[in-house]
C-alpha cells in the first residue's frame, strides 16, 4: 500500500512539474510576443491562440516526452521589435532561429542561460552592440549565425576556447573591426568560417591554415593585409572554398595550392597579389569557380587552366596579358569575365559550339573590333551579354531577340543602324544599355508592352529620331530611363505611371510638351533622384506642384527649355536637392527665399533669365553650396554680406545684373574661392588689400563696374591666377591683366 502511494505521489508531482515548466515556457513566449511591434502577417493573432497549447503555436516545437519547448523557428516572419530576455527561461531550447526579420537592439545576456542550445541563428536583422562574449560559455553550441546585422567591436576571444564544439561561425556583413584573433586556431571542430564584409584589419592568422576540419573560409571584403603561407594547403586538406577577394593581400599565390585538392571555389580577386599565376591551379580538378582579377600579376593565364574540366565560372579582369584565348574553348564554362584585359581581335563566330552552357559573357572594357556575329543568337542559355566599352561596329543582329537575355549592354561602342525591334520583345530583359553608339531610326510603338521586367533602359547619346512611344509607360518596373542626346521629337508622354522611376534623363532632344502637366505627372514618381529634361522645347511655367516631387530628388536639370513665369516658392520642399539648374529660360519674378531651405544644395544655376529683385539673404543658409550662378538677370540691390560666411563656395557668378553698393568685406575671407565674376553691374568703392586672401583664385572679373582707387598690390600674391579683368567703359579706359 505504501509503495502504491509512493508511485501515485511521484506521478502527481511529475504532472505538476511538467505543467509548471510548460507554464514557465508559455510565460516566456508571451513576453516575447509583447516585444513584437509589427507582425505584418498576423501570425501572433491567428497562430498563437491563448486557448491552445504553445506546442501548437506556429514556429514552436516541443519535446514529446516532457512537453518542453525545444526549438523556435521564426525565420522570415516579418517581425519587428526587440528580443525579450525571458527567452532565456526556455531551458530545454536547443534551436533558435529568428533570422530574416527586423529585430533591433542588443542580444540579451539572459540567452546565456540556454545551456542546451546547439544552434542560434539571428542573421539578417538589425541587431546592434557587440558580438556577445557569453556565446563562448554555452557548452553545446555548434552553429552561430549573426550575419547581416549592425554588430560592431572586435571578435570576442572568449568565443574561441579549445573546449568549443563550434562547427559554424557566421559573422558576415557587420561592422566588426580589429584583427582576427590568433586564438581562432583553438576551434578544432570548426568547418565553416564566415567573416566577410566587415572592417577587419591585420594579417590572416596562419593558425587558420592549420585547422584541419575547415571546409569553407570566407574573408572577402575586409582590409586584411600580409601574405599567404607557402604551406597554405598542408593543414586544411578538406577545404572546398577559399574566398579572400577585396582585401589588401600581397605576395605570390603559394605554388602548393594544388594540395587543396577538394577546392571548388578559389576567389583571390581585388588584392595586390603579384608574380605569376601558378600553373598548379590547373591541377585543382574539382574547381568550379576561379576569381583572379584585379591584382598585380605578370604574365598571362597559364595554359593549364584549360585542364579544369569542372570549371564553370572564370573571372580574370584586369590581367593585362591574358595569353592564348583558350578560355573560349572550355565547354564547361557558364560565366566568363575577362574584363579590362586588353583583348583585341573579333568575337569568335563559333562561340555557341564551344561554350554550349554559357550563361554570362562579360568582355567589357577591352579592344574588341568588328561586329557581333549573328551566331550569338544560338547561345540559347545566355542571360547576361555585356560588351560595353569596346570598338564594335556594324549593326545589332536581330537574332539576339530570340534569346532569353536578362542583362544586355553594348554601351560606348561604334554600333550603328536601327535597334532591331526584336530586342524590344525580350520579355526576360531587366537591363538594356545601348547608349553611346550611332543607332538611328525610330523606336517601336509597342516597345513597352513586351518588357514587363525591364528596370534599366539606356538609349542616350545615339541618333534616334521620331517620338517616344507612349507604350513605354507600361514598363512599370522601370527605375532608370535615359533617352537624352538623341533627335527625338513630339510630345513627352505622361511618365507618371512609372512610379518606381529613380533616374529620368531625356535632355538634349527636341521634345515638346506643357511644363505644368509634365512636371505635375512626375509627382507620382516618389523615388525620383535624377531628373534631366534640358534643351527641349517645353512651354509653360513651373507649377507649384513641383514641390511635391520626390523627397529623394537630388538633381533637377531643366535648362534651355523656354520655361517662363516665376520660380514657385514650393521648390523649397525638395529637401534632398543638391543640384538645381534652370539657366537659359524665360523665368521672371524674384528668387524665392524658400531656396534657403535646400540644406543639401551644392550648385544653383539660374543664370540667363529675367529674374529681378534682391539676392535673398536666405541663400546664406545653404552651408554646402559650392557653385552659385545668378548672372545675366536683372537682380538689383547689394550683394548680401552673409555670403562671406559660406566657406564652401568655390565659384560665384553674379555678372550682368544691376547690383549696387560695395563688395562686402566678408567676401574676401573665402579662402577657397576659385572664380569670382561680378562684371557688368554698378558696384562701386575701393578694392581692399584683403582681396589677397583669395589664395587659390583662378579667375576674377570686375569689369564694367564703377570701382575707384588703386588696384591692391596684394593681388600680386595670387599663385594660380589665370585671368583678371578690370575693364572700364565710362572713362574710355581699358585695363586687362592676364597671368598664367
Amino acid at each position: 500500500m505504501d509503495k502504491l502511494f509512493f508511485f501515485i505521489t511521484v506521478a502527481v508531482l511529475s504532472v505538476n512539474c511538467i505543467a509548471h515548466n510548460l507554464s514557465s515556457d508559455q510565460e516566456a513566449l508571451v513576453a516575447f510576443k509583447t516585444r513584437i511591434i509589427s507582425d505584418p502577417n498576423n501570425i501572433l493573432a491567428n497562430k498563437w491562440l491563448t486557448n491552445t497549447s504553445i506546442c501548437n503555436w506556429i514556429g514552436v516545437s516541443c519535446s514529446t516526452k516532457w512537453q518542453r519547448v525545444t526549438a523556435l523557428d521564426f525565420s522570415n516572419f516579418g517581425f519587428s521589435g526587440t528580443i525579450a530576455p525571458h527567452i532565456g527561461n526556455l531551458t530545454f531550447l536547443g534551436y533558435l532561429n529568428i533570422s530574416s526579420n527586423n529585430f533591433t537592439g542588443i542580444i540579451p545576456l539572459e540567452l546565456s542561460h540556454l545551456r542546451r542550445l546547439k544552434e542560434i541563428d539571428m542573421g539578417s536583422n538589425n541587431f546592434t552592440g557587440v558580438v556577445p562574449s557569453w556565446l563562448g560559455t554555452i557548452p553545446e553550441l555548434q552553429h552561430i549565425f549573426l550575419d547581416n546585422n549592425s554588430l560592431s567591436g572586435s571578435i570576442p576571444i572568449s568565443l574561441l576556447h579549445n573546449k568549443s564544439k563550434l562547427q559554424t561561425l557566421q559573422l558576415t556583413d557587420n561592422f566588426l573591426n580589429g584583427n582576427i584573433p590568433q586564438e581562432i586556431r583553438n576551434l578544432s571542430t570548426l568547418e565553416y568560417l564566415y567573416l566577410g564584409s566587415n572592417m577587419l584589419t591585420g594579417s590572416i592568422p596562419f593558425g587558420i591554415f592549420k585547422m584541419s576540419s575547415l571546409r569553407e573560409l570566407h574573408l572577402t571584403n575586409n582590409s586584411l593585409s600580409g601574405w599567404l603561407p607557402n604551406d597554405i594547403c598542408d593543414g586544411i586538406p578538406e577545404l572546398t572554398i577559399l574566398s579572400l577577394s577585396y582585401n589588401q593581400l600581397s605576395g605570390q599565390i603559394p605554388s602548393n595550392i594544388y594540395n587543396c585538392r577538394y577546392l571548388e571555389v578559389l576567389s583571390l580577386s581585388y588584392n595586390h597579389f603579384n608574380g605569376s599565376i601558378p600553373s598548379a591551379i590547373g591541377s585543382l580538378n574539382m574547381l568550379q569557380e576561379l576569381h583572379l582579377g584585379s591584382n598585380n600579376f605578370i604574365g598571362g593565364i597559364p595554359l593549364e587552366i584549360g585542364n579544369l574540366s569542372n570549371l564553370e565560372i572564370l573571372s580574370i579582369s584586369g590581367i593585362s596579358q591574358i595569353g592564348p584565348i583558350f578560355i573560349f574553348n572550355m565547354s564547361t564554362l557558364k560565366v566568363i569575365q575577362p574584363v579590362d584585359n586588353n583583348l583585341s581581335g573579333s568575337l569568335p563566330v563559333d562561340i555557341y559550339l564551344n561554350l554550349p552552357k554559357l550563361v554570362m559573357l562579360d568582355i567589357s572594357s577591352n579592344q574588341i573590333t568588328g561586329g557581333i556575329p549573328t551566331t550569338f543568337g544560338n547561345l540559347t542559355k545566355i542571360q547576361d551579354l555585356i560588351l560595353y566599352d569596346n570598338n564594335l561596329t556594324g549593326e545589332l543582329p536581330a537574332e539576339l531577340g530570340n534569346l532569353h537575355l536578362v542583362k544586355f549592354s553594348v554601351y560606348r561602342n561604334g554600333l550603328s543602324g536601327s535597334i532591331p525591334f526584336s530586342m524590344f520583345n525580350l520579355s526576360t530583359l531587366e537591363i538594356m544599355d545601348v547608349g553611346g553608339n550611332y543607332f538611328s531610326g525610330h523606336l517601336p510603338t509597342t516597345m513597352g508592352f513586351s518588357l514587363p521586367d525591364l528596370e534599366v533602359l539606356y538609349l542616350g547619346h545615339n541618333r534616334l529620331s521620331g517620338v517616344i512611344p507612349s507604350s513605354i509607360t507600361n514598363a512599370s518596373k522601370l527605375t532608370d530611363l535615359s533617352m537624352g542626346n538623341n533627335r527625338l521629337t513630339g510630345t513627352i508622354p505622361n511618365f507618371g505611371n512609372l512610379r518606381l522611376l529613380q533616374t529620368f534623363l531625356i535632355g538634349g532632344n527636341n521634345l515638346t510638351g506643357d511644363s505644368s502637366r509634365f512636371f505635375s505627372s512626375l509627382t507620382n514618381c516618389k523615388y525620383l533622384k535624377l531628373f534631366e529634361v534640358s534643351s527641349n522645347q517645353i512651354s509653360g511655367v513651373l507649377p507649384a506642384s513641383i514641390g511635391n516631387l520626390s523627397d529623394s530628388l537630388q538633381e533637377f536639370n531643366a535648362h534651355g527649355c523656354n520655361i517662363a513665369g516665376a520660380i514657385p516658392a514650393e521648390i523649397g520642399n525638395l529637401s534632398s536637392l543638391n543640384y538645381l539648374s534652370l539657366y537659359r529660360n524665360q523665368l521672371t519674378g524674384f528668387i524665392p527665399s524658400t531656396i534657403g531651405k535646400l540644406k543639401s544644395l551644392q550648385r544653383i544655376d539660374i543664370s540667363i533669365n529675367k529674374l529681378e529683385g534682391y539676392i535673398p539673404a536666405e541663400l546664406c543658409q545653404l552651408s554646402n553650396l559650392g557653385d552659385m550662378y545668378l548672372s545675366d538677370n536683372m537682380l538689383n540691390g547689394s550683394i548680401p554680406d552673409c555670403l562671406g560666411e559660406l566657406k564652401s563656395l568655390r565659384n560665384v557668378h553674379l555678372g550682368f545684373n544691376k547690383l549696387e553698393s560695395t563688395i562686402p568685406l566678408k567676401l574676401w575671407i573665402l579662402n577657397d574661392l576659385l572664380q569670382l565674376n561680378l562684371s557688368h553691374n554698378s558696384l562701386s568703392g575701393n578694392l581692399p588689400s584683403e582681396i589677397g586672401n583669395l589664395n587659390v583664385i583662378v579667375d576674377i572679373d570686375f569689369s564694367w563696374n564703377q570701382f575707384s582707387g588703386n588696384i591692391p598690390s596684394s593681388i600680386g600674391k595670387f599663385q594660380s591666377l589665370a585671368s583678371l579683368s578690370f575693364a572700364i567703359d565710362f572713362k574710355d579706359q581699358f585695363l586687362r591683366l592676364w597671368e598664367t
